[in-house]
């Protein structure tokens, strides 16, 4: 938890600091661009604590196989491969996410940047 948090910090100072350096130098489209990054980052980081535990009900009941994935699988990384996900419904605050179960862990996707956003054990 300690690590997502400085992880959070980390970039949204950066981009901050980008947003703030892309004002300075008379670039408000810069600005905004940068702002609007930090905020879907961080918005789209994690499964929102509220809706986790049903979440985990959710992938149980749908007893989709696990997989084995040979690369690391860490929030934050990439989930590559021709692995098979799944669509999650909006109700667990995730719209628009997917899941996959893979080395006997169910990990939730980002749609756009295939990160790997949430991991729980099954």
């Amino acid at each position: 938890m300690l690590r997502r948090i400085l992880a959070a910090t980390l970039v949204l100072g950066a981009a901050m600091a980008t947003s703030g350096a892309a004002l300075a130098q008379g670039d408000p489209a810069a600005a905004v661009a940068a702002g609007v990054a930090t905020g879907v980052l961080v918005a789209t980081g994690a499964v929102p604590v509220e809706h986790r535990e049903p979440l985990h009900q959710y992938v149980i009941r749908e007893n989709r196989p696990s997989v084995v994935y040979q690369d690391e699988i860490e929030v934050g990384r990439e989930f590559r491969g021709p692995h098979e996900t799944y669509a999650l419904p909006d109700q667990y605050g995730v719209t628009g996410h997917r899941y996959a179960v893979v080395n006997e862990q169910y990990v939730v996707i980002h749609p756009t940047t295939k990160k790997i956003v949430y991991i729980r054990r099954r």
